[in-house]
């Protein structure tokens, strides 16, 4: 349970931060690492302090020792123990405890009053000290050369002088020491920590917010807006990239509108055009219709291998042609409503395979069928959708006249869509002329219309599909027709 408490809030504060401005960010680190820095250095600080102090008393101890020791030689050898009396008397009145000893050999305290009173000093036990708060040394004092007569040569150690200081009295002093040295550090914290508040403010915060600022002008269509008084440093750059960035924009949007704007003039004459077009197709198929039929009727009345009626098959070849043209470019121009249903893939693709198949054995064409049965459905015309792929089948017949193999595959693909491919082995495409196929009235065959990839290309998308060719001179050409599925269709259109 604490885990998770502990990662809820390791993520809460994750979250936070990210949302913390820029500034801020920069000001919590830098003052942060700071202050702990700084921390560390005075907990190191106090800690040297200390051990310091410590060492200070041991070595004033240890200064002390050779005065007292010749205070204490000289009163024995003048056997005047007042001097020494006075000497323990005096250090030991300073505090209530007892700060000096004199010890026999065997760490006993003499007592230094019962000296010169012509009574042998008592011994009593050296009082307990407690080490960790106070500093405590002995010194042996040394059997010497005038202290023989008195003592004997046997012993080389006469006693020791025990020195006592509480550590309470030098620590008071370096902690008053500290406290002032404290005050001062936090000063110094809020100083230091108020002129980076400033910096980050001054050189960070404001010039991005400008810069925020600037953006979210931009973001509401105010392509006139640029950061004024650009900052110092990689801020700089950053607000000259900017500012260069929505220039090529504004400039990108004038040309865009003035394009828009042609392009729209452009459309609407299109649209007269084309109806205008319409209307003269429909109106010139009129009059080819009752010429055809006349010449049908004149050519059935001519005698059969006359140059009559070899003239007059001719001239009604080139009619169906000129009829049959007329007939695409309506329906190009004016694209018959489609009939919306349900449909399977397999039903278009298998009457337009079946209506080829006597085709492709008359020019030796191998067809290979790649049709899934458990294809999704689709929603569309599948009129249309049949008109489709037989201009394209026939486009891979016209490009075999010597045959070759015409494959139909389709598959279905995880992003809810249906892929259809149509390869040949003819000629090819060149480069040159695949980038204007769709284009219409654009054709490469004696006798096609043009107009057989637009209007594919036309219904297909009408269908919210898409439609591309891939090909290899001397090798083949490859149409890819990709339609929506009806239930990605479905929930896109809701």
């Amino acid at each position: 349970m604490r885990r998770v408490l502990l990662n809820r809030w390791c993520r809460r504060l994750h979250v936070a931060w990210r949302n913390t401005p820029l500034a801020r960010q920069a000001f919590f680190t830098f003052y942060s690492a700071m202050v702990v820095i700084t921390a560390a250095t005075f907990v190191l600080y106090i800690q040297d302090t200390r051990r310091s102090v410590v060492e200070m008393e041991r070595s004033t101890m240890r200064s002390m020792f050779p005065v007292i020791e010749r205070v204490i030689m000289d009163s024995m050898l003048q056997e005047n123990h007042d001097p020494i009396r006075k000497l323990f008397a005096v250090h030991n009145s300073h505090g209530r405890e007892e700060r000096m000893f004199l010890l026999d050999t065997k760490k006993s305290v003499i007592e230094t009053e019962d000296l010169g009173k012509k009574i042998k000093p008592r011994h009593l036990e050296a009082p307990p000290v407690d080490e960790d708060k106070n500093i405590v040394m002995d010194f042996p004092v040394i059997n010497r050369q005038g202290c023989v007569r008195c003592h004997g040569p046997h012993s080389q150690t006469l006693g020791y002088i025990r020195l006592v200081s509480p550590k309470r009295d030098r620590q008071a002093v370096a902690e008053a020491n500290l406290k002032g040295r404290l005050v001062i550090l936090f000063s110094s914290f809020i100083a230091v920590g108020l002129l980076t508040l400033l910096i980050v403010r001054r050189v960070i915060d404001e010039p991005l917010g400008r810069i925020v600022e600037a953006m979210d002008r931009v973001a509401h269509g105010a392509l006139h807006a640029r950061v004024e008084a650009p900052p110092s440093g990689e801020l700089r750059s950053i607000a000259r990239g900017f500012n260069a960035m929505v220039r090529r924009l504004e400039r990108d949007r004038r040309e865009i509108t003035d394009l828009h704007r042609r392009q729209v003039a452009h459309m609407e004459r299109l649209a007269a055009l084309g109806e205008l077009s319409a209307h003269l197709a429909h109106e010139v198929r009129n009059p080819l219709t009752g010429i055809s039929s006349t010449m049908q009727i004149l050519q059935a009345e001519a005698p059969e291998g006359t140059p009559r009626r070899e003239v007059l098959g001719k001239v009604l070849g080139q009619l169906n042609r000129m009829e049959q043209t007329m007939g695409n470019f309506l329906r190009f121009a004016r694209m018959p409503e489609a009939v919306v249903r349900p449909f399977h893939l397999h039903e278009p693709l298998g009457r337009v395979l079946d209506l080829l198949e006597s085709r492709l054995r008359a020019q030796k064409i191998k067809l290979e069928r790649d049709i899934p049965r458990d294809l999704p459905s689709l929603r569309g015309d599948p009129g249309q959708i049949e008109q489709v792929f037989l201009n394209l089948c026939l486009n891979a017949v016209h490009a075999m006249p010597t045959g070759g193999t015409l494959t139909v595959a389709v598959r279905a693909e995880t992003a809810g869509t249906v892929l259809v491919e149509v390869s040949d082995t003819g000629r090819g495409i060149s480069s040159t002329n695949l980038e204007h196929v769709f284009r219409p009235f654009f054709t490469t065959k004696e006798n096609g219309s043009g107009l057989g990839l637009p209007l594919s290309r036309q219904i297909v998308m009408a269908h919210h599909g898409e439609i591309w060719i891939e090909s290899v001179p001397g090798r083949g050409t490859s149409i890819f027709v990709r339609l929506p599925a009806a239930e990605s269709l479905g929930s896109a259109e809701v």
